[in-house]
């Protein structure tokens, strides 16, 4: 198998890896590549996840949410969000560091030496019951991984998954070498996965596929899943999944 043959459109998932890529364009970046992961051209996506790489001196032009939500992950290089939300109307990004946007704010994103990052996109789906929540920033080591019932399996959460304002979480889930998911998961909720490190096995509706660090996943609501890290090391991935809403 060639690294081109490990894309697929399977039913209910795709796996998109680095082969795969077709550097498109957004509006906002100008002729800065954007690779669209996946886009609700692909039903039953709600979201737009999209891996843009800033050039030196590059950014966007001033952007307003329009309805839409927004999540900014940087993979490697820095990034300076620019919004009203953030001390001194700024938030500087390194390797790890994230921003959340709410709907119909106001942002830049600039870049000096350049970048690349990860936007998730989508509608917000508010609640009578509760204020949509507000923007905030951080980075992907301001707390540790959290253990869970699964040893040598943690996370770490990057949106508060215990307030219900909220209506999509991001999620940091690190594996040690041969561990995995304690069964195969069948849910409601979509999921955007990004490889951040490491390789393994992960299971969707029922084919196996070889993922590693770089690799990409779109798996719609109900698609069986389960996940292995290799013998060879630690396996990690930023998994998106809408939350505490139900699809009405």
């Amino acid at each position: 198998m060639t690294a081109a043959d490990r894309g697929t459109l399977g039913h209910g998932y795709t796996v998109v890896t680095p082969a795969n890529h077709y550097p498109s364009r957004l509006p906002e970046f100008g002729d800065q590549p954007v690779v669209k992961l996946v886009t609700p051209r692909l039903a039953p996506s709600r979201i737009g996840q999209y891996l843009v790489t800033v050039a030196p001196g590059g950014g966007t032009t001033r952007r307003v949410g329009a309805g839409h939500e927004r999540f900014f992950y940087v993979l490697d290089g820095s990034v300076t969000v620019l919004t009203s939300a953030a001390p001194d109307g700024r938030w500087s990004l390194s390797a790890g560091g994230y921003t959340y946007l709410p709907a119909d704010m106001a942002y830049e994103i600039r870049s000096t030496d350049g970048a690349r990052l990860l936007i998730l996109k989508r509608v917000y789906e508010g609640h009578a019951a509760h204020d949509a929540p507000g923007a905030f920033s951080g980075h992907r080591d301001d707390e540790p991984f959290a253990e869970t019932p699964v040893p040598g399996f943690t996370r770490r959460e990057l949106l508060p998954v215990d307030d219900p304002a909220f209506d999509f979480a991001m999620s940091l889930l690190r594996f040690d070498a041969g561990v995995g998911l304690d069964k195969i998961e069948v849910h409601d909720e979509e999921h955007g996965l990004w490889m951040t490190e490491g390789a393994g096995l992960y299971v969707l509706n029922g084919d196996e596929h070889p993922v590693q660090a770089e690799d990409f996943i779109y798996m719609a609501p109900y698609c069986p899943q389960g996940f292995t890290a290799s013998d060879s090391g630690p396996a990690e991935y930023l998994l998106y999944k809408d939350t505490w809403r139900d699809g009405f």
